[in-house]
């Protein structure tokens, strides 16, 4: 979880840990992430590959290899120069092995189209058919526990409910064909997905919460009338608290990166009263062009390398960095107690490195030793130790510094104890959708070895040489009515 108000002279998502929503950088909205891959210049060359990730699954697999059976296999198997006539053979065998090679190689392009239709057309009924099993609550009480989604739902089924849903409400999403020839079709069909989008994100966030509600009022993860062991309970406990430790080291410093930032400190605060006397009049609206204009006209090197650094930012991302800029000076003289010198400023972040040492210490204290002898009452004491690590005193200068403006460290006590209970709750969601997702690669592979593949072969074998003789009788060897039929040994 990032600090906001950072004092990494790059960015403040250089750990890569998220912000809170709860404060954030003025005036600075949307995806960090979102927002450097869209000043990028192949930006546009990404979103066709985002666009594609749905390739990721069962029917991109089946379909990439169809593609490859039916279009890359039977170039090879055609022209294959290892499979070769006799020596000496005649000019007869050698048109034959030819033949031969095409024949085969023509076998490709019908197993390929064959795989699509038997084996990826099957894939989404399995998917309906597993939905049904394990979220109906009726069927999945009788499964594992651990493949029980009543409570947390499979993503297939929830949008599956919310189609249903948009569709009584006389919501329906106009076809990729329209979207191509009218732009009201396309604007329609765009904010019926971003609705729909929408919708399936905040069931799934619903369900979370009323997973962790329960859980917090008893300390137990509810399944429909049965409840989750007390051993994976624990066990899912212990990997949340490694997750607050990972975030906790992430935001330490390391000598090097203390030796950057008191670097760049000494040059922020040297030069402080100029750099707000300049950043104090850029608007974001021509942020770029006042900053180049500054730029052109600075004699400070120091300060040239400060807005050089701004204008090789994305576009979009430009006002920001010069407002953080600004929030960083005042960051690095709260630090310092309001009086900056290179040693007070060393020393906070020294402070600051221990502050975070300590939490470790006692986060990794807080863990259950022994998840198999667990109970409901270790879990809940366990999570209570996390919650007080969790949380800090608002009015100590140092500690409130270094945790503030953090997703896993916060002042008020109920709010950061509800939110572990919450974070345990989605770390519950990943076991069952790993588990789920398991089970349902399991079958499908099961129904392809067992049902669907003997069926494509067994297709395979009768529509292949009907089809060779109707399309290429040549290769196929068949005789034509005015063709003699030549026996061995002769006319008779």
């Amino acid at each position: 979880m990032a600090i906001v108000r950072s004092i990494n002279s790059y960015s403040q998502n250089r750990t890569g840990i998220k912000p809170s929503a709860k404060k954030a950088s003025p005036n600075f909205t949307g995806s960090y992430t979102e927002k450097i891959t869209n000043g990028l210049h192949h930006a546009k060359a990404i979103k066709r590959m985002k666009s594609l990730e749905w390739l990721k699954g069962e029917i991109g697999g089946i379909l990439i290899t169809a593609l490859g059976t039916g279009l890359v296999a039977p170039i090879f198997i055609g022209f294959n120069p290892f499979v070769k006539a006799p020596k000496n053979a005649t000019p007869e065998q050698k048109e034959e092995n030819k033949n031969t090679k095409l024949y085969t190689a023509m076998r490709q392009p019908i197993s390929a189209v064959l795989a699509i239709l038997f084996q990826a057309s099957v894939q989404k009924y399995i998917d309906k058919g597993l939905d049904f099993v394990f979220n109906n609550p009726e069927i999945s009480k009788h499964t594992r526990l651990n493949l029980d989604q009543q409570e947390i739902n499979t993503k297939t089924y929830i949008q599956s409910n919310i189609k249903k849903e948009m569709a009584a409400e006389g919501k329906k999403k106009p076809s990729w064909i329209s979207a191509l020839f009218s732009s009201d079709a396309k604007k329609k069909r765009q904010a019926y997905t971003e609705d729909f989008d929408a919708r399936v994100k905040a069931r799934q966030e619903a369900q979370v919460k009323e997973v962790a509600r329960k859980f917090q009022a008893d300390g137990k993860i509810h399944i429909g009338e049965r409840v989750l062991d007390s051993k994976t309970t624990a066990e899912l406990v212990n990997k949340q608290i490694d997750e607050y430790i990972k975030d906790a080291k992430a935001l330490q410093k390391s000598p090097e990166a203390i030796a950057k930032h008191l670097d760049r400190a000494q040059i922020l605060m040297d030069n402080e009263r100029h750099l707000r006397d300049i950043f104090s009049g850029i608007q974001k609206e021509q942020v770029t062009s006042k900053v180049q204009e500054l730029l052109n006209k600075e004699t400070n090197e120091d300060v040239k390398k400060l807005l050089q650094e701004i204008l090789d930012r994305p576009e979009d991302l430009r006002y920001s960095r010069v407002q953080r800029t600004l929030v960083r000076i005042d960051s690095i003289r709260e630090m310092c107690n309001g009086t900056f010198s290179r040693a007070s400023y060393r020393q906070a972040l020294l402070d600051r490195n221990k502050v975070l040492a300590d939490r470790i210490v006692e986060l990794t204290a807080a863990k259950i030793s022994d998840p198999k002898t667990a109970d409901t009452n270790a879990i809940k004491a366990a999570i209570e130790r996390v919650a007080r690590q969790c949380n800090f005193d608002d009015t100590d200068g140092i500690i409130k510094s270094v945790l503030r403006d953090t997703d896993t460290f916060d002042h008020n006590l109920a709010g950061i104890t509800k939110k572990i209970y919450h974070d345990i709750s989605k770390g519950y969601k990943k076991l069952v959708e790993n588990n789920y997702k398991s089970w349902n690669q399991f079958t499908k592979i099961g129904v392809g070895v067992l049902i669907t593949l003997p069926i494509t072969c067994t297709a395979l074998n009768w529509v292949y040489p009907r089809f060779m003789d109707i399309f290429f009788p040549k290769l196929a060897g068949k005789k034509t009515d005015n063709q003699p039929n030549n026996k061995i040994g002769g006319n008779k």
